[in-house]
């Protein structure tokens, strides 16, 4: 019996150890499985006008139960842009509503009806201790760091001009009347500020600057 029970444990603590690399390799695995070159402009009219799932409590820390919840729950078909840092070397693709399986592998919108270059576009994501993965890295962004967000048929360029850390309930950040205070379109970059179990947000606020046409040859690259 001392065996058996012995034998448990090592697995057990096998386990925990594992689960932090586990974990990052499959998110890892998610985000290299969506390529946005490979989504075309009508493929994301599609998916914009599809029903988002907005879940406020899955903006928690990453662990295996929200990892496995995602990989059962992803749906490729909610990919509705691309998000680029060039400061921060993020690449991810934004995806139609907050839940687990978004949160997972790039950045989620937090509103059912926004759009990009217009009001107070919304995204959230994971921090994570590997500044290389998902939102790791944003509180790294400083003042005067460029974000670029496309649909494929538009490229929005941003500049990020604050950066503030505020409590999980204030739902006024993601509100449109933030870019009309401003004078103009903004978006705003959602991250649990290092653990949701904090109770705070980091969030990194962005005005609009300049918009384009999207060109297939070095539109994003």
């Amino acid at each position: 019996m001392k065996k058996i029970v012995a034998t448990i444990l090592i697995i057990i603590g096998i386990i925990l150890i594992l689960t932090p690399f586990l974990t990052e390799q499959i998110i890892k695995y998610y985000n290299k499985n969506i390529s946005i070159d490979e989504i075309s402009m009508e493929n994301i009219e599609a998916n914009d006008k599809l029903e988002g799932e907005f879940d406020f409590s899955s903006v928690e820390d990453v662990d295996i139960r929200s990892i496995i919840s995602g990989t059962m729950n992803f749906d490729k078909n909610l990919v509705v842009g691309v998000l680029i840092i060039p400061d921060l070397n993020i690449n991810l693709p934004i995806l139609k509503g907050l839940n687990d399986s978004n949160l997972m592998v790039g950045a989620a919108t937090m509103k059912p009806e926004q759009s990009m270059g217009e009001g107070n576009y919304t995204l959230a994501g994971h921090h994570m201790k590997n500044k290389e993965l998902l939102f790791g890295s944003l509180m790294d962004i400083q003042v005067g760091s460029k974000v670029i967000i496309s649909d494929k048929k538009n490229i929005y360029e941003y500049k990020i001009y604050d950066t503030v850390v505020v409590p999980d309930t204030a739902m006024d950040m993601i509100e449109d009347e933030k870019a009309e205070k401003k004078g103009k379109p903004i978006i705003s970059l959602m991250t649990c500020y290092h653990s949701s179990r904090t109770g705070k947000r980091f969030f990194a606020l962005g005005e609009l600057v300049n918009k384009y046409p999207f060109e297939d040859n070095n539109a994003i690259n």
